[in-house]
């Protein structure tokens, strides 16, 4: 039977694994990959700083002692061999932080949302990042394939969930057609839209998310009239200025900003007054004014911030019953997507005003 402590000893080096391998690294294969490059990294870095500096040192000495040998005073010799050997740093640290330089680059702009970013070729003197450089670019496509993923899963559910709300709007109208009642059945119908517009929103929201914008030349003015088509606002309202009111934007997007610009002043502003469309010096602007109070003079500065709930007193200030707080928030990430901006303000003679900018086709 063997000691005590031989027993301990054998339970131990059977906990950590054959080779004295910690345990953690058979079930995360990738993170034991990623600690061994690391390593290497290190080690190379290290190799390659060495040698290079010892280079430099026996080359600067050589020269120096060469200038002498021919009768170069010492104090000269000395200088010579100072210069190369500050030349030489100088040169083997240009060679060092110029792949790291590349590494930051792509860094950066994956940080600013440019998955389509890769490590260029970083060349021989570099071998020892090379693993860093796949890693990145490694995890670029998995990060663009993941978000892709999301997207179609959206999309596909999204599709899903409007065929059983279609279904519900048939079934409203021949509830309604059979003589059920109608306060219920415009409740019922009331609460369709609104899911309907909620899913409009989470739909833009992950478009501006995903910097999916597909551009073209849109009627500004045509698609406002169906926006107030859509949303039971009465056409006359609509006022516009210009001749040729058409942008270069994404219709999906544009027509999600409209719609909430007028749903934002039919729920939270006491009705749409006027909807105005004009152009101006290579954009074209859409300003919504609403017959309500107002909004708080506390509440303006954050009305485009998402999931702000204001206090409630003014216009666009207090959500509908259910509402995420996207409406203007959408609006002015759609103006941003677009290069542009949007407004908000309460006019002198009552009421409030917002406005939508987007860049002239």
């Amino acid at each position: 039977m063997s000691p005590p402590w031989r027993r301990h000893r054998h339970r131990r080096r059977h906990h950590h694994g054959h080779h004295g391998h910690a345990p953690w690294a058979h079930h995360h294969p990738e993170l034991a990959h990623a600690m061994r490059a690391g390593w290497f990294v290190q080690w190379r870095l290290r190799r390659r700083i060495f040698f290079g500096f010892a280079v430099a040192i026996g080359v600067s000495a050589g020269v120096a002692l060469l200038l002498h040998h021919h009768g170069v005073s010492p104090g000269w010799a000395l200088t010579a061999m100072i210069m190369m050997l500050w030349a030489t740093s100088g040169m083997l640290a240009w060679r060092l932080t110029l792949p790291l330089t590349e590494l930051a680059r792509v860094a950066r702009e994956l940080g600013d949302g440019n998955l389509d970013a890769r490590v260029r070729p970083l060349g021989h003197g570099a071998r020892e990042l090379d693993a860093i450089a796949g890693a990145i670019d490694d995890m670029a496509r998995r990060i663009s394939r993941q978000l892709r993923d999301q997207r179609e899963l959206l999309a596909a559910v999204s599709h899903e969930i409007r065929t059983p709300l279609g279904h519900l709007r048939v079934l409203c109208d021949t509830a309604r057609d059979a003589g059920a009642p109608g306060p219920l059945v415009d409740d019922l119908e009331r609460e369709v839209l609104e899911i309907d517009a909620l899913i409009d929103q989470l739909l833009a929201s992950s478009r501006l998310d995903f910097g999916a914008l597909e551009r073209r030349d849109l009627d500004v003015a045509l698609e406002a009239a169906r926006a107030l088509e859509r949303l039971g606002v009465d056409a006359s309202v609509l006022d516009v200025e210009s001749d040729d009111c058409r942008v270069s934007a994404d219709a999906t997007l544009l027509r999600s900003a409209l719609a909430n610009l007028v749903r934002n002043a039919v729920e939270h502003g006491g009705g749409v007054s006027r909807l105005a469309v004009r152009r101006g010096a290579g954009e074209v602007e859409v300003d919504v004014d609403d017959a309500g109070p107002g909004f708080v003079a506390d509440d303006l500065p954050h009305v485009f911030e998402s999931f702000y709930r204001g206090s409630g007193a003014g216009a666009g200030d207090k959500p509908a019953r259910g509402s995420l707080g996207l409406g203007l928030a959408l609006v002015d990430r759609v103006a941003r997507a677009h290069g542009s901006r949007a407004a908000a303000a309460n006019r002198d003679g009552g009421g409030a005003w917002v406005s939508l900018v987007l860049p002239a086709a």
